[in-house]
């Protein structure tokens, strides 16, 4: 087990990263031993995990299960009512925890609840996919989407600690996985060349990936974002490095309603259009260029862009809650492992960059570039 600390002084917690971790639930949770806690998890999850996971907290004292529907697009009010609700059935009072078992949209979605029921109660995460280990469920940030745009709604509320079990990864869905292989690569554009290099030696997609090998991944983009986090909590600043990427991911999508793309698809055509904003701006070299879209190509197959109405995700972008007074904020990839945040891009340069993610719709997945970048 590798335990990675998220350093925020009060609010300081840990992110444990180990296989088989859910069997140690009751012991890692030891301090909540005789409190209400209410289980948040869709249906699929708790036919895969449920089992395993409530025994564990059931060890610890009454435990309440409260099955959500699953999907971007259910990470609304009217699913965060229905959780208040059950949260008044399973009368969670303030020394209560909630835990949060499942993806990014479940983490997110109780984390939420958990923030604004009574004023803030104690809530752990438990992810069960790649995305939401490497990404969601460390950082504290919950919320729900609005109709106009995706994560309006929310909160900073850290979790009281983290458990990852990549054991989990085992019965995720290929698509799944991939989609959290871009976040891990997003990581390693970030600030860590030698996770990027693994990438490029890992199967597609991570498809049969040695599980030591892909624990260290999970454990080194969870470093990665938990110094970010530490250094800028509320992205004031740093922290706002973390959205390569997702400017334009966002943006697909809102405009496709949540339905034609997973998370990780929408960001991996980001960080194509980020990298191609980059490099013409002469930020990036076209090496750089090749080997970023490279390794974006590598992880597998994305669906298409090129039907989508350029006016309309410009409009989307231009809603980002990332704006600032109005002007559009990108990070931009300088190099693998460096990154600029730029708050001047035109829309003349979006729509190059829309252009530029279309013309890579049939690319087969691409070698691995050879050199530095």
């Amino acid at each position: 087990m590798r335990k990675i600390p998220v350093e925020l002084g009060a609010r300081r917690y840990t992110v444990s990263v180990g296989s088989g971790l859910v069997r140690r639930l009751s012991g890692l949770l030891a301090r909540y031993e005789g409190r209400r806690v209410v289980l948040v998890a869709s249906r699929r999850v708790l036919r895969l995990h449920g089992a395993a996971v409530t025994a564990g907290l059931r060890a610890l004292g009454p435990a309440q299960i409260v099955p959500v529907p699953d999907g971007e697009r259910f990470k609304s009010r009217a699913t965060l009512e229905n959780l208040y609700d059950a949260f008044l059935r399973a009368r969670l009072g303030r020394d209560g925890l909630v835990v949060a078992l499942g993806g990014g949209v479940v983490g997110d979605l109780a984390g939420y609840a958990a923030a604004t029921w009574l004023r803030g109660v104690d809530w752990v995460g438990l992810p069960t996919t790649l995305l939401s280990m490497v990404d969601s469920s460390v950082g504290g940030k919950v919320g729900i989407n609005h109709p106009k745009g995706k994560n309006l709604i929310g909160a900073f509320h850290q979790p009281r600690a983290v458990i990852a079990d990549p054991a989990l990864l085992a019965t995720l869905p290929a698509r799944e996985l991939r989609s959290g292989a871009w976040e891990v690569l997003k990581c390693a554009l970030l600030a860590n060349r030698p996770l990027f290099d693994a990438l490029q030696e890992a199967p597609p997609g991570l498809a049969g990936w040695d599980r030591a090998a892909l624990e260290d991944a999970v454990a080194s983009a969870v470093e990665v974002k938990a110094d970010v986090v530490a250094r800028d909590e509320r992205e004031g600043g740093r922290r706002r490095i973390l959205n390569l990427g997702h400017t334009i991911g966002h943006a697909l999508e809102t405009v496709t309603r949540y339905r034609r793309f997973v998370h990780g698809e929408a960001v991996g055509w980001g960080l194509v259009g980020a990298s191609a904003i980059a490099r013409e701006r002469g930020l990036l070299s076209g090496r750089g260029f090749d080997a970023i879209v490279s390794a974006v190509d590598h992880v597998g197959p994305r669906p298409r862009v090129s039907d989508l109405e350029t006016t309309r995700l410009l409009e989307a972008i231009g809603r980002d809650k990332k704006a600032r007074a109005g002007r559009i904020v990108f990070v931009l990839p300088t190099a693998v492992g460096r990154v600029v945040i730029r708050d001047d891009i035109a829309p003349s340069e979006i729509r190059r960059a829309l252009r530029v993610m279309a013309a890579r719709e049939s690319r087969p997945a691409a070698r691995r570039v050879q050199g530095r970048a």
